[in-house]
């Protein structure tokens, strides 16, 4: 009876360090008060954000450079057995697709997706920096509404 009064003792006082711990982390949370921080921050969220939409814009080029590329190499592999040899049109086709087929390849392997995963990394980049620099921060909100006013962030 008497361990197990010390333990219940053990636990209340762990589960109040913990909720110390925790209040003590949130009332640490830095402000920013400072305008040109502030604005620093509202700037890299708006690149941030901008570069999310031009990410999504280049996985949609992707995702059809992709999609294309698969139909070509299906219907190639496809027709491959159906192919007349004795028939010169039938030869003649079968290049044609052969010659989309690398076109759509040399599109999506040597143009699209490199582009995509520059984008990707520059994305991921400007996040970490985010993060790194704003991400934890609140704004002081008296100052935050006037630098959201003359806001200009340069590109």
């Amino acid at each position: 009876m008497k361990i197990s009064s010390v333990r219940r003792r053990l636990a209340a006082i762990s589960v109040g360090a913990i909720a110390a711990a925790v209040a003590q982390g949130a009332c640490a949370q830095e402000v920013l008060h400072s305008p040109r921080d502030i604005a620093t921050c509202l700037c890299m969220n708006q690149n941030v954000t901008q570069l999310r939409g031009d990410l999504d814009r280049q996985k949609q080029v992707y995702d059809i450079a992709k999609g294309d590329y698969d139909n070509l190499s299906a219907q190639a592999e496809s027709q491959r057995g159906q192919v007349n040899v004795n028939d010169s049109n039938s030869i003649t086709a079968y290049r044609q697709l052969l010659e989309r087929r690398d076109a759509a390849e040399y599109h999506y392997k040597v143009e699209v997706e490199p582009a995509y995963a520059a984008g990707a990394a520059q994305y991921n980049q400007a996040v970490q920096a985010y993060n790194a620099n704003c991400g934890t921060k609140m704004y002081d909100s008296v100052v935050l509404a006037e630098v959201q006013k003359t806001l200009y962030c340069p590109r």
